[in-house]
């Protein structure tokens, strides 16, 4: 459950999900309309086999359950039991294979999991700020945070993935014109074999993002806030991410606001 909208998973339609609005007012239906529609646009400017954080894919909006239910050819008699809100449908973000997850219990959650099967968990990859969100006494195994000696530990590749945050932050920022704003980048599993090893990585969460009308200073005030996805100037992992971000932005002809945006946040 998010702050405006909950995510449903239909049994027997497993590879799909309905993300519905909680409160039907007219602010939260448009704001579920333009995640939808922003998820679209960034699939055919951003997406593809190229980018290493891949997208979920949209399957269409509907302004009300009934809508959606007549089209999909749902009948009264297998009624889902949702309540009547707007919606959309999109691919659904897989928790982290077995494999992986055993090993992050192993590795990482304190002695009352050992004897527990392995959590259903989707992996936060925090390369900023991550060990803040680590000293907690409390386990969010449903949100798991990585930070960078994490994933490392887990023998995954920090600097790829940082370089594939840069890389999908400025296709955003450059190719699709938003600003990235509380975008989340997460391990999961792979949507087409969810039980395979192969770890898969995916960036999710789009409702807030607005256009930047050009502006350096809205990016960098959105990429603060994500705090602590992207590395920062002082981490390892910063080259990586900001090599990948030039890199893609010059495909896109913006070079000098992604400059600017990279000086800027060095000196913030």
């Amino acid at each position: 459950m998010g702050s405006f909208a909950t995510v449903f998973v239909s049994e027997g339609r497993g590879g799909v999900v309905l993300k519905q609005i909680q409160d039907p007012c007219k602010d939260a239906v448009a704001m579920l309309m333009k995640e939808h529609d922003d998820l679209l646009t960034l699939n055919s400017v951003c997406g593809g086999s190229s980018q290493f954080f891949q997208l979920p894919r949209a399957h269409g909006s509907y302004t009300d359950y009934y809508s959606f239910a007549q089209e999909v050819g749902i009948q009264r008699t297998e009624d889902m039991g949702l309540p009547p809100h707007a919606l959309y449908v999109m691919q659904r973000i897989w928790p982290v294979s077995h494999w992986l997850a055993t090993r992050i219990r192993d590795l990482f959650l304190p002695q009352p999991f050992s004897d527990q099967p392995p959590p259903q968990l989707l992996a936060r990859l925090y390369l900023g700020n991550g060990t803040s969100r680590q000293g907690s006494r409390f386990v969010n195994t449903e949100n798991f945070p990585l930070s960078a000696d994490r994933i490392e530990r887990l023998g995954l590749p920090a600097d790829k993935i940082a370089a594939g945050m840069g890389q999908m932050l400025a296709s955003i920022n450059f190719k699709a014109g938003r600003d990235g704003r509380d975008i989340e980048f997460v391990l999961c599993g792979h949507p087409e074999n969810p039980l395979s090893k192969v770890p898969f990585y995916e960036c999710i969460d789009f409702n807030q993002m607005r256009p930047h009308g050009g502006s350096a200073i809205v990016i960098v005030s959105s990429m603060v806030s994500n705090d602590p996805y992207y590395p920062r100037p002082w981490s390892p992992q910063w080259q990586a991410f900001a090599d990948a971000y030039l890199t893609t932005a010059a495909e896109a002809n913006e070079s000098p606001l992604a400059q600017d945006v990279l000086q800027k946040v060095q000196s913030h």
